[in-house]
């Protein structure tokens, strides 16, 4: 009888978490319960808010959050990006998102070193950078080849390296 009663019990309490779960996944985020920030950020989106899939709001949500956290000059990168992805062609903006597969792909030390670099180079004057991007355009083709071979056959650049090998390199290993 007892063992019987702690079997309903659990089984009791196991549907009851379940049910649970499923009320909080399938919880809507109304309006309302955004705070001020976020409604600021995304007031142009009220009027069709409820007509929105759960799962865009939330990604919305987090971008939400993202924009609140920048700095007006991240801000202002933001902005002239999304201008730039906007003008782009449909064949640039394949060009963009293979680049950004290819990137998402690479070992975490690699994008975290070709993320110090990319900060280097923006924290560099203007004129310096300008002299950076001049000497690249004055390479020839096989000049460019080259150095994009040998950025490509860098330790850990291989995209056809096994995911097991990334891994262990996230984790430090190897």
């Amino acid at each position: 009888m007892i063992n019987t009663l702690s079997q309903f019990a659990a089984g009791l309490l196991l549907g009851f978490g379940v049910a649970t779960l499923s009320l909080a996944e399938n919880a809507s985020t109304e309006w309302d319960q955004l705070n001020p920030d976020q409604q600021n950020v995304l007031q142009k989106l009220q009027e069709s808010w409820d007509d929105m899939p759960e799962e865009r709001r939330q990604r919305l949500i987090k971008g939400a959050d993202r924009w609140n956290e920048m700095t007006p000059g991240q801000r202002q990168l933001a902005r002239e990006r999304l201008q730039l992805w906007k003008q782009a062609s449909p064949e640039e903006k394949a060009v963009m998102r293979q680049r950004m597969k290819e990137f998402h792909e690479l070992p975490y030390e690699l994008k975290q070193a070709m993320r110090k670099k990319y900060q280097w180079f923006n924290d560099l004057p203007e004129s310096e950078q300008e002299q950076l991007r001049s000497r690249w355009r004055k390479l020839s083709a096989e000049e460019k080849q080259a150095i994009r071979s040998r950025i490509h056959n860098a330790p850990g650049m291989q995209q056809n390296q096994p995911q097991q090998d990334r891994n262990q390199l996230r984790k430090g290993g190897r």
